[in-house]
């Protein structure tokens, strides 16, 4: 079936959510106001008197989700977080087929333009910040481990797996890098369908 685009913040789910550490992370207005910030500005636009004013709202009522500029900040890292195991670690359970089905449905789960912009901007904050830049290591080191042996599954080396899922995992990351405008959902999934094709052949 094709992919839809989705917002971000359709996947944090109705509901008031607090995270471990005493947040809210939930789908309130400076949360949804923090996420489309970073997604179309970045993270320097995720300020407390920048959001205020398109919010039309008091800076004070901030402080009724979140202690501080910083505990908004870890909730966007933990709905991060929480989207890539939603589109990624929950999956594998309920993958079905042959190893090359099971990689093109993990590969096509990220297509959607909504997510890719979001993965971009938690991107670009990861190279100014070192805990965000361990997270997205750690997410990447996964789906990479994943990818690896799948492409084993299908005869491939150790070795020559690890050569094909970082061909296919970076390819499909700097896609966002290198179109604009971004192609759209059906030249993406056309994109990666060939790619695929061509890393799974044997001969």
């Amino acid at each position: 079936m094709p992919k839809t685009e989705q917002s971000p913040t359709e996947t944090a789910g109705p509901g008031k959510k607090i995270s471990a550490s005493g947040h809210d992370r939930g789908p309130n207005k400076w949360f949804e106001a923090a996420l489309k910030a970073l997604v179309e500005e970045g993270v320097d636009a995720v300020r407390i008197e920048r959001l205020a004013p398109r919010l039309g709202i008091t800076r004070g009522s901030f402080y009724h989700h979140y202690k501080d500029h910083a505990g908004l900040l870890r909730a966007l890292l933990e709905h991060y977080v929480e989207t890539n195991q939603q589109r990624f670690v929950k999956m594998l359970p309920l993958l079905q087929g042959t190893a090359k089905e099971k990689l093109w449905v993990l590969w096509t789960a990220t297509a959607d333009q909504a997510f890719r912009d979001y993965d971009w901007a938690v991107r670009m904050w990861g190279m100014h910040d070192p805990h965000v830049a361990a997270v997205l290591e750690q997410i990447d080191n996964k789906r990479m481990d994943v990818m690896i042996n799948l492409f084993m599954e299908m005869g491939f080396s150790e070795d020559e797996s690890w050569i094909r899922a970082a061909l296919a995992y970076h390819g499909s990351l700097g896609d966002r890098a290198f179109f604009a405008p971004f192609p759209s959902m059906e030249k993406r999934l056309l994109w990666r369908r060939i790619a695929l094709e061509i890393l799974s052949r044997t001969d």
